[in-house]
């Protein structure tokens, strides 16, 4: 049984479920992708092959054009995905800012595991991602779950690169036009020198001079 037999049977598998939700599969990163109203959805799945059988992982990203345009406007092309983390991460962190590690990886011995597997995807798409996905939909949510403590990591349900939390952070707190804007930003000034990077530093501080000088919405 090869790798790519295991790929196919499960996009196969999942392929109807999806569309009919409005996703459709990109090959590529291997992974359903549904967008509507300026936000991308995505259910990325990661399927390594190990001694004798196989993994099946998946991560969940959110993706919100209102934010990405800002970021990118500044820094130039990234990766424009919002937010997101492995699904363990995402279930297991129930006020979705504590992190919480676990194993939630199918495991695959043989060709007919891969029927279950499918199974379990559904599953996790069901009880998991639907309500990620509907959680955080709008920018006061996404405002919420970056501008509130812990400011010392990125939380469970946000994910990512410290440095990116913080910038964009500033930018959805502008596009909300949250009140506590300087004290998030005098909050973010001191927490990015913690990253000791400096072109995490640079960055961060062209994030806020743009913000300071040109109105977004």
């Amino acid at each position: 049984m090869k790798t790519s037999e295991i790929k196919n049977r499960i996009v196969d598998g999942l392929t109807t479920k999806f569309n009919s939700i409005g996703f459709s599969f990109q090959k590529k990163r291997f992974e359903f992708i549904g967008e509507r109203n300026g936000q991308k959805f995505v259910f990325n799945l990661l399927i390594t092959s190990w001694s004798g059988y196989w993994t099946v992982s998946v991560r969940l990203f959110i993706s919100i054009l209102a934010i990405e345009r800002v970021y990118e406007a500044i820094l130039g092309k990234s990766h424009s995905l919002t937010m997101g983390n492995t699904i363990e991460r995402i279930s297991k962190s129930q006020d979705g800012r504590r992190i919480v590690n676990g194993d939630m990886s199918i495991i695959i011995y043989h060709i007919e595991d891969v029927e279950a597997a499918i199974e379990t995807l559904t599953r996790y798409y069901d009880t998991i991602a639907v309500e990620y996905f509907s959680k955080y939909n709008n920018l006061k949510a996404i405002d919420d779950i970056f501008n509130h403590a812990p400011f010392d990591h990125c939380p469970a349900h946000v994910g990512g690169s410290f440095d990116e939390r913080c910038m964009k952070g500033l930018i959805v707190a502008k596009l909300v036009d949250n009140r506590d804007y300087e004290k998030l930003s005098t909050i973010y000034d001191d927490v990015i020198k913690g990253t000791l990077n400096e072109n995490s530093i640079t960055n961060y501080y062209k994030v806020k001079e743009y913000l300071m000088y040109n109105r977004i919405a």
